[in-house]
């Protein structure tokens, strides 16, 4: 039996120890591992038969050199191995997995994914992707923690950056510095080759369901008009006029209108899978007093800030990732695969399906990339309903 990528792509966890149809659970780290060595499987997945896909996904670095005669490109790290390197990665892990792992005469293994961070874009579309229900080794189910699954939240021209409204000129808060979330950021040009690699749906699954909505930008850090400016602006010569330097700012970008997509395709076969996603709890901030005419004792004003009540931040968060996707497939649902039961069983509840379809739960706070006792409780309970051992 061949095992292509072997060492690069993939490790096995209890699967000798379970018979070949008890559900499998694919482990796709958040970010892609240093070459020989191999990521960590979370606590929570001890139980089950567990396979890890590695994958590759860094900028190329440029201190080391492949040294030379060397013919084995499996382990050249030297080649940019940025976007879409990951998905063809993790791809062809999955593709060993089915071939290999596949129960004899036909009988049926279901395929759990389990991932965080970037990698939960991965695993994302790999779940919506290869859900195909009369598969009889498919994708069913997805869990995910603080996934990136829509990049181009992280570009200035999304929505989710913009004043809340028309009239407020205030802008929302950047990702934290020295947060995950602004680390993701950070590493973002080393991960993609450029910003139209963020339109990828493969990269960011929430556009499986709607357009961006947004002119595609030239650089990850700035807004497409002012890209456009900056290109006129180049070349300008020394010869041009102050008003024609000025008629540079006219003809702005109309941004398209977002728009939806029916996913899944209405003649495939794929179904979207039971899904649970989770997110750290946003940032907070204390909501703004309200001023009175009469002045309060220091007293009173102490107590009043000790019991203030604070309302979550706005911007691009961890929540505001999960919120769309969730709402996406949820509509999906809704619009598409349980139309028709709704019109044919009165005692249908839809509500209820589409929310046990799709749950979304807040893990609390977290500290780093490991998530806490309280999201880890809800995923042992989310895999113990779905998987008997």
């Amino acid at each position: 039996m061949t095992l292509p990528l072997l060492t690069l792509s993939r490790c096995l966890h209890n699967v000798a120890r379970h018979p070949p149809s008890t559900p499998l659970v694919l482990y796709i780290p958040p970010f892609s591992p240093a070459p020989g060595t191999q990521p960590v499987v979370p606590r929570f997945l001890y139980p089950y038969p567990t396979v890890v896909i590695n994958y590759r996904w860094s900028a190329v670095d440029p201190t080391r050199r492949q040294p030379s005669g060397t013919v084995d490109q499996e382990h050249d790290f030297t080649t940019p191995l940025q976007w879409p390197t990951p998905l063809h990665d993790t791809l062809a892990g999955y593709t060993w997995i089915t071939e290999n792992l596949r129960p004899l005469c036909g009988a049926r293994r279901d395929v759990y994914v389990y991932s965080s961070h970037a990698g939960a874009s991965i695993a994302a579309s790999l779940a919506l992707t290869e859900s195909h229900h009369h598969e009889c080794m498919a994708v069913r189910g997805l869990v995910a923690w603080n996934g990136i699954y829509n990049w181009t939240m992280f570009l200035p021209d999304h929505r989710i950056n913009k004043p809340a409204t028309a009239r407020s000129k205030k802008l929302p808060p950047r990702p934290e510095e020295g947060s995950p979330l602004h680390m993701l950021q950070t590493k973002m040009p080393e991960l993609f080759r450029a910003p139209v690699d963020l339109m990828d749906p493969f990269a960011s699954p929430s556009l499986f369901f709607q357009t961006a909505g947004m002119v595609t930008p030239s650089t990850f850090t700035q807004a497409a008009a002012v890209s456009s400016f900056l290109d006129k602006l180049s070349s300008v010569t020394s010869e041009a006029k102050p008003s024609d330097i000025l008629g540079l700012t006219g003809g702005s970008i109309a941004a398209p209108r977002r728009s939806p997509l029916v996913f899944p395709p209405r003649k495939s076969t794929l179904k979207l899978p039971s899904t649970l996603l989770l997110h750290d709890s946003p940032p907070t901030e204390p909501a703004p007093r309200r001023r009175t005419k009469n002045t309060a004792s220091s007293l009173a004003r102490e107590l009043a800030s000790r019991t203030a009540r604070r309302h979550q931040v706005a911007g691009h968060t961890f929540k505001a990732q999960t919120t769309e996707l969730a709402g996406l497939m949820r509509r999906s649902l809704e619009k598409l695969e349980l139309k028709a039961r709704m019109e044919w069983d009165e005692d249908f509840d839809e509500v209820a399906e589409v929310e046990r379809r799709v749950n979304v739960v807040d893990a609390g706070e977290n500290e780093g990339m490991e998530l806490g006792e309280q999201g880890q409780e809800a995923v042992r309970e989310w895999l113990e309903d779905r998987i008997r051992l």
